[in-house]
Protein backbone atom coordinates (compact mmCIF):
# COMPACT_ATOMS: atom_id res chain seq x y z
CA UNK A 1 0.00 0.00 0.00
CA UNK A 2 1.26 3.53 -1.21
CA UNK A 3 -0.28 6.56 0.21
CA UNK A 4 0.14 10.30 -0.84
CA UNK A 5 -1.41 12.81 1.24
CA UNK A 6 -2.62 15.56 -1.00
CA UNK A 7 -3.55 18.59 1.47
CA UNK A 8 -1.11 19.15 4.78
CA UNK A 9 -0.07 22.55 6.64
CA UNK A 10 3.27 20.57 8.39
CA UNK A 11 4.88 24.40 8.62
CA UNK A 12 1.87 25.12 11.90
CA UNK A 13 3.04 26.25 14.38
CA UNK A 14 1.25 22.71 16.37
CA UNK A 15 4.16 21.04 15.16
CA UNK A 16 6.53 22.43 16.82
CA UNK A 17 4.52 23.33 19.84
CA UNK A 18 3.72 19.35 20.52
CA UNK A 19 6.78 17.87 19.13
CA UNK A 20 9.62 17.56 17.04
CA UNK A 21 8.22 17.77 13.09
CA UNK A 22 11.29 16.41 12.13
CA UNK A 23 10.80 13.39 13.90
CA UNK A 24 7.26 12.41 13.11
CA UNK A 25 8.03 13.26 9.79
CA UNK A 26 10.88 10.83 9.74
CA UNK A 27 8.25 8.09 11.56
CA UNK A 28 5.46 8.67 8.71
CA UNK A 29 7.86 8.09 6.30
CA UNK A 30 10.09 4.85 7.44
CA UNK A 31 6.89 3.43 8.86
CA UNK A 32 3.79 4.29 7.58
CA UNK A 33 2.30 3.93 3.88
CA UNK A 34 2.51 7.33 2.99
CA UNK A 35 5.20 8.08 0.47
CA UNK A 36 4.27 11.85 -0.38
CA UNK A 37 2.58 14.56 0.81
CA UNK A 38 1.52 18.13 -0.48
CA UNK A 39 1.96 21.05 1.41
CA UNK A 40 -0.19 23.97 1.04
CA UNK A 41 0.53 27.56 1.87
CA UNK A 42 -1.75 29.44 2.67
CA UNK A 43 -0.32 33.44 2.28
CA UNK A 44 3.19 34.59 1.02
CA UNK A 45 5.01 33.73 4.22
CA UNK A 46 3.90 30.17 4.65
CA UNK A 47 3.95 30.04 0.82
CA UNK A 48 7.40 29.93 1.56
CA UNK A 49 7.68 27.70 3.92
CA UNK A 50 5.89 25.15 2.04
CA UNK A 51 8.48 25.62 -0.08
CA UNK A 52 11.32 24.98 2.26
CA UNK A 53 9.76 21.84 3.95
CA UNK A 54 9.93 20.86 0.33
CA UNK A 55 13.60 21.09 -0.41
CA UNK A 56 14.57 19.42 2.66
CA UNK A 57 12.21 16.57 2.06
CA UNK A 58 11.69 14.50 -0.71
CA UNK A 59 8.42 13.09 -0.27
CA UNK A 60 7.07 16.49 0.27
CA UNK A 61 6.00 18.92 -2.46
CA UNK A 62 4.12 22.38 -1.89
CA UNK A 63 1.72 24.62 -3.05
CA UNK A 64 1.46 28.35 -3.35
CA UNK A 65 -1.36 30.75 -2.50
CA UNK A 66 -3.43 33.02 -0.62
CA UNK A 67 -6.21 31.66 1.25
CA UNK A 68 -9.46 33.80 1.70
CA UNK A 69 -9.07 34.33 5.33
CA UNK A 70 -5.31 35.02 4.54
CA UNK A 71 -6.38 37.60 2.08
CA UNK A 72 -8.07 39.95 4.68
CA UNK A 73 -5.86 42.56 5.74
CA UNK A 74 -4.15 41.95 2.20
CA UNK A 75 -4.73 44.60 -0.71
CA UNK A 76 -1.68 44.22 -3.52
CA UNK A 77 -3.39 41.49 -5.36
CA UNK A 78 -1.11 42.39 -8.31
CA UNK A 79 2.49 42.30 -5.72
CA UNK A 80 1.15 39.26 -4.71
CA UNK A 81 0.83 37.59 -7.75
CA UNK A 82 4.26 38.68 -8.83
CA UNK A 83 5.24 36.91 -5.93
CA UNK A 84 3.25 33.71 -6.55
CA UNK A 85 4.64 33.51 -9.92
CA UNK A 86 8.20 33.32 -9.02
CA UNK A 87 7.02 30.49 -6.72
CA UNK A 88 6.01 28.37 -9.54
CA UNK A 89 9.18 28.33 -11.13
CA UNK A 90 10.74 26.32 -8.02
CA UNK A 91 10.46 22.48 -9.36
CA UNK A 92 8.86 21.01 -6.21
CA UNK A 93 5.89 23.71 -6.52
CA UNK A 94 2.92 21.56 -7.65
CA UNK A 95 -0.25 23.99 -7.52
CA UNK A 96 -1.69 27.27 -6.70
CA UNK A 97 -3.52 27.10 -3.39
CA UNK A 98 -4.84 27.10 -1.15
CA UNK A 99 -7.15 29.25 -2.53
CA UNK A 100 -11.11 30.05 -2.65
CA UNK A 101 -13.93 31.01 -0.74
CA UNK A 102 -14.78 30.96 3.12
CA UNK A 103 -17.74 32.76 4.08
CA UNK A 104 -17.83 31.06 7.77
CA UNK A 105 -16.10 32.90 9.68
CA UNK A 106 -17.76 36.55 10.33
CA UNK A 107 -17.48 39.05 9.54
CA UNK A 108 -16.15 38.30 6.12
CA UNK A 109 -16.20 40.58 2.66
CA UNK A 110 -17.44 38.55 -0.08
CA UNK A 111 -15.93 41.10 -2.93
CA UNK A 112 -12.64 40.70 -1.78
CA UNK A 113 -12.33 37.47 -1.49
CA UNK A 114 -13.53 36.55 -5.40
CA UNK A 115 -11.41 39.23 -6.16
CA UNK A 116 -8.67 37.15 -4.05
CA UNK A 117 -10.17 33.87 -6.03
CA UNK A 118 -10.50 35.33 -9.66
CA UNK A 119 -7.03 36.80 -9.67
CA UNK A 120 -5.73 33.83 -8.73
CA UNK A 121 -7.12 31.08 -10.99
CA UNK A 122 -6.78 33.49 -13.80
CA UNK A 123 -2.74 32.68 -12.41
CA UNK A 124 -3.75 29.34 -12.99
CA UNK A 125 -5.07 29.74 -16.43
CA UNK A 126 -1.91 31.61 -17.29
CA UNK A 127 0.52 29.19 -16.62
CA UNK A 128 -0.76 26.00 -16.45
CA UNK A 129 -0.81 25.07 -12.76
CA UNK A 130 -3.71 22.96 -11.25
CA UNK A 131 -5.36 24.65 -8.15
CA UNK A 132 -5.90 23.90 -4.38
CA UNK A 133 -9.79 25.12 -3.69
CA UNK A 134 -11.04 25.96 -0.33
CA UNK A 135 -14.39 26.03 -0.13
CA UNK A 136 -16.87 26.36 3.30
CA UNK A 137 -20.31 27.51 3.16
CA UNK A 138 -19.72 29.12 -0.08
CA UNK A 139 -20.63 26.31 -2.63
CA UNK A 140 -22.90 27.91 -5.38
CA UNK A 141 -20.03 30.68 -5.59
CA UNK A 142 -17.57 28.80 -6.27
CA UNK A 143 -18.88 26.97 -8.61
CA UNK A 144 -19.97 30.18 -10.19
CA UNK A 145 -16.06 30.75 -10.48
CA UNK A 146 -15.21 27.67 -11.72
CA UNK A 147 -17.31 27.83 -14.31
CA UNK A 148 -15.75 31.17 -15.01
CA UNK A 149 -12.72 29.30 -15.73
CA UNK A 150 -13.03 26.64 -18.14
CA UNK A 151 -9.49 25.58 -18.71
CA UNK A 152 -8.44 25.22 -14.81
CA UNK A 153 -8.41 22.21 -13.20
CA UNK A 154 -7.47 21.35 -9.67
CA UNK A 155 -8.37 19.86 -6.91
CA UNK A 156 -11.85 20.40 -4.40
CA UNK A 157 -10.00 20.06 -1.20
CA UNK A 158 -11.71 18.70 2.07
CA UNK A 159 -14.96 18.23 0.21
CA UNK A 160 -18.31 19.05 1.34
CA UNK A 161 -20.32 19.40 -1.55
CA UNK A 162 -23.73 17.82 -2.25
CA UNK A 163 -23.09 14.69 -4.36
CA UNK A 164 -25.24 17.03 -7.15
CA UNK A 165 -22.16 19.70 -6.75
CA UNK A 166 -19.29 16.87 -7.01
CA UNK A 167 -20.82 15.74 -10.15
CA UNK A 168 -21.10 18.85 -11.96
CA UNK A 169 -17.12 19.52 -10.66
CA UNK A 170 -16.61 16.65 -12.19
CA UNK A 171 -17.87 17.10 -15.14
CA UNK A 172 -15.83 20.54 -15.07
CA UNK A 173 -12.38 18.61 -15.44
CA UNK A 174 -11.97 18.88 -11.53
CA UNK A 175 -10.93 15.91 -8.77
CA UNK A 176 -12.55 15.62 -5.11
CA UNK A 177 -10.47 15.20 -2.13
CA UNK A 178 -11.69 14.05 1.25
CA UNK A 179 -10.06 14.41 4.43
CA UNK A 180 -10.99 13.00 7.98
CA UNK A 181 -14.50 14.60 8.06
CA UNK A 182 -16.02 11.51 6.36
CA UNK A 183 -15.02 9.00 9.57
CA UNK A 184 -17.33 11.38 11.80
CA UNK A 185 -20.57 10.21 13.16
CA UNK A 186 -22.79 13.05 11.23
CA UNK A 187 -20.72 12.09 8.06
CA UNK A 188 -23.43 9.88 5.91
CA UNK A 189 -24.26 13.12 3.79
CA UNK A 190 -20.31 13.73 2.72
CA UNK A 191 -19.99 9.63 2.34
CA UNK A 192 -23.12 10.06 -0.54
CA UNK A 193 -20.90 12.75 -2.10
CA UNK A 194 -17.62 10.16 -1.94
CA UNK A 195 -19.96 7.57 -3.80
CA UNK A 196 -20.55 10.06 -6.46
CA UNK A 197 -16.75 10.22 -7.80
CA UNK A 198 -15.70 8.63 -10.40
CA UNK A 199 -12.55 6.59 -9.66
CA UNK A 200 -10.29 8.95 -11.79
CA UNK A 201 -10.94 11.71 -9.74
CA UNK A 202 -10.90 10.35 -6.34
CA UNK A 203 -7.94 11.57 -3.50
CA UNK A 204 -7.77 11.44 0.54
CA UNK A 205 -5.50 14.45 2.46
CA UNK A 206 -5.53 15.06 6.39
CA UNK A 207 -5.37 18.94 5.75
CA UNK A 208 -3.28 17.90 9.09
CA UNK A 209 -3.02 19.26 11.56
CA UNK A 210 -6.87 19.76 11.34
CA UNK A 211 -9.86 17.08 11.02
CA UNK A 212 -8.11 14.49 12.61
CA UNK A 213 -10.29 10.99 11.94
CA UNK A 214 -11.94 8.60 14.13
CA UNK A 215 -10.84 7.31 16.34
CA UNK A 216 -7.92 10.37 16.69
CA UNK A 217 -10.54 12.78 16.56
CA UNK A 218 -9.52 15.69 18.81
CA UNK A 219 -5.65 15.11 18.58
CA UNK A 220 -3.68 16.78 16.31
CA UNK A 221 -3.29 15.03 13.01
CA UNK A 222 -1.02 14.26 10.87
CA UNK A 223 -0.58 11.68 7.58
CA UNK A 224 -0.04 8.67 9.31
CA UNK A 225 -3.68 9.08 10.50
CA UNK A 226 -4.71 9.03 7.03
CA UNK A 227 -5.31 5.54 6.93
CA UNK A 228 -8.84 5.93 8.29
CA UNK A 229 -9.83 8.16 6.14
CA UNK A 230 -9.02 5.57 3.09
CA UNK A 231 -10.73 2.98 5.10
CA UNK A 232 -13.79 5.16 5.14
CA UNK A 233 -13.84 5.54 1.91
CA UNK A 234 -12.86 2.19 0.78
CA UNK A 235 -15.95 1.31 3.08
CA UNK A 236 -18.43 3.50 1.25
CA UNK A 237 -17.07 2.65 -1.91
CA UNK A 238 -17.72 -1.08 -1.33
CA UNK A 239 -14.12 -1.56 -2.14
CA UNK A 240 -11.08 -2.72 -0.81
CA UNK A 241 -8.47 -0.04 1.01
CA UNK A 242 -5.68 -1.32 -0.96
CA UNK A 243 -7.13 -0.91 -4.43
CA UNK A 244 -8.05 2.47 -3.33
CA UNK A 245 -4.94 3.59 -2.07
CA UNK A 246 -3.25 2.52 -5.65
CA UNK A 247 -5.65 4.69 -7.23
CA UNK A 248 -5.75 7.44 -5.07
CA UNK A 249 -2.45 7.94 -5.36
CA UNK A 250 -2.52 7.37 -9.23
CA UNK A 251 -5.14 10.14 -9.34
CA UNK A 252 -2.76 12.59 -6.99
CA UNK A 253 0.42 12.24 -8.86
CA UNK A 254 -1.78 12.83 -12.43
CA UNK A 255 -3.11 15.94 -11.27
CA UNK A 256 0.34 17.27 -9.42
CA UNK A 257 2.22 15.86 -12.39
CA UNK A 258 4.44 14.04 -10.39
CA UNK A 259 5.85 10.58 -11.97
CA UNK A 260 4.33 7.98 -10.02
CA UNK A 261 7.52 5.22 -9.80
CA UNK A 262 9.44 8.22 -7.79
CA UNK A 263 7.10 7.23 -4.86
CA UNK A 264 8.09 3.63 -4.32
Amino acid sequence: MILFDTHAHYNDARFSEEGDRDVLLRDIFENTPVRAILNAGTNLVTSKESIGLAEKWQGIYAAVGVHPEDCADMTDIDGALSVLSEMLKHPKVRAIGEIGLDFYWQPYDEEHQLRWFRAQMALAEETGFPVIVHDREAHGKTMEVLRAFPKVRGILHSCSCSPETVREAVKLGWFISFSGVITFKNASRILDSVRAVPDDRLLVETDCPYLAPVPYRGKMNHSGYMIETLKAAAAARGTDPDLLSALTTKNACEIYRIPSDSLT
